[in-house]
């Protein structure tokens, strides 16, 4: 009995490494797909009579915004065998939207930015989709968590390496991390995909999650309605906030004088 209670542990610890440390490379990536602008200045620019970077951002939040919304629906509906088809579908179109940030002339390339935070608002359910209802959920998504800690220093360091040492310009600088993350970003959800489905320890110690439609989803939003607007508005005030403040991190704080 004692060697079997070593053998689980044993064996839930690599899992915990195996799921939570893919989980956390692949929202990693994400930001590598939706931040690495923020490390670019654009001065100079402006939109409307607008700092062009102020406007960018406005419009990629907005898009990610809307995103979180249709998650509502999209991620509670989302079934299992379709989460990889999801996670794939989303990052090609946050490529192409970095695209065509750089490719169309500005302030026409800001749909391209709307697109980018349109497109991956959606990521963060559908990674965690894979890892909850386990006994181990916390622990994964704690480890989940610690890439919104690593991610935004990376992917604006990214930024400012491939601009200073690559002369890449700072339009066409997020297409060309978004290029080497998208396939990482793949295999990263091609994997989770593998992971084992919760056991019947798994389901009787959470409960089993099952897909939700509009019915469900109104009966359920009703029998917590007040915590879950408490819960929305918190998460879109922190959003916005941790949004404002990673963006424009290179405009407070000069970092001309510093390697990448």
């Amino acid at each position: 009995m004692e060697i079997n209670n070593s053998r689980k542990r044993v064996s839930d610890l690599l899992f915990i490494f195996w799921a939570g440390g893919t989980a956390l490379l692949s929202y990693s990536l994400v930001y590598a797909l939706r931040k690495p602008y923020t490390a670019a200045a654009f001065d100079g620019y402006e939109i409307f009579g607008m700092d062009y970077k102020v406007v960018i951002t406005i419009v990629q939040i907005i898009g990610y915004v809307i995103s979180k919304f249709l998650g509502i629906k999209l991620i509670s509906e989302l079934k299992e065998k379709n989460r990889l088809k999801f996670i794939l579908v989303s990052v090609i179109m946050a490529e192409v939207s970095l695209i065509l940030f750089g490719a169309l002339p500005a302030p026409f390339n800001m749909i391209g930015m709307f697109m980018n935070g349109l497109s991956l608002g959606c990521m963060w359910g559908v990674i965690f989709s894979f890892l909850e209802g386990r006994r181990v959920t916390d622990i994964l998504a704690s480890l989940m968590e610690v890439s919104m800690v690593i991610s935004s220093g990376a992917a604006k360091s990214l930024g400012l390496f491939v601009m200073d040492t690559w002369q890449v310009n700072e339009f066409w600088m997020p297409a060309l991390i978004g290029a080497a993350a998208l396939p990482l970003l793949a295999i990263s959800g091609i994997i989770l995909n593998k992971l084992p489905r919760p056991d019947a320890a798994d389901i009787a110690s959470r409960s089993k999650r099952e897909p939700l439609n509009g019915k469900q989803r109104w009966s359920l939003f009703q029998n917590f309605m007040p915590f879950l607007i408490l819960l929305f508005i918190a998460n879109v005030v922190l959003v916005i906030l941790r949004d404002i403040k990673e963006d424009f991190l290179v405009n407070i704080v000069d970092v001309s004088q510093h390697s990448s």
